[in-house]
């Protein structure tokens, strides 16, 4: 399975080493990886500080398009956690505990 991440350069490090094809883009450049990356890619892994980077259009159109599948997760660091996707389900259900 081809695995893209997009992410910081200490993120992007850890995932090339598991085999990952990786990006560590700037905010001028970000657009264009995340395109390679979702036609070269079945999973496409961005990080929140990265993801903030893109609009809001693109980023949504990247998360709900399948395939890839595109999903936000933490970094390495730990700095910003990825969204709760268990608790936006509850949310969107009404079923909140």
């Amino acid at each position: 399975m081809e695995v893209a991440v997009i992410a910081d350069e200490l993120t992007a490090a850890a995932w090339a080493l598991a085999g990952a094809r990786v990006f560590a883009p700037t905010a001028d450049n970000i657009e264009r990886c995340l395109a390679t990356a979702l036609d070269s890619a079945e999973l496409v892994l961005l990080t929140p500080e990265l993801a903030a980077l893109l609009p809001q259009a693109r980023l949504q159109e990247a998360l709900h398009a399948f395939p890839p599948l595109t999903l936000v997760i933490g970094d390495a660091r730990g700095r910003q956690a990825p969204p709760d996707l268990a608790l936006e389900t509850r949310r969107a259900l009404g079923v909140l505990p």
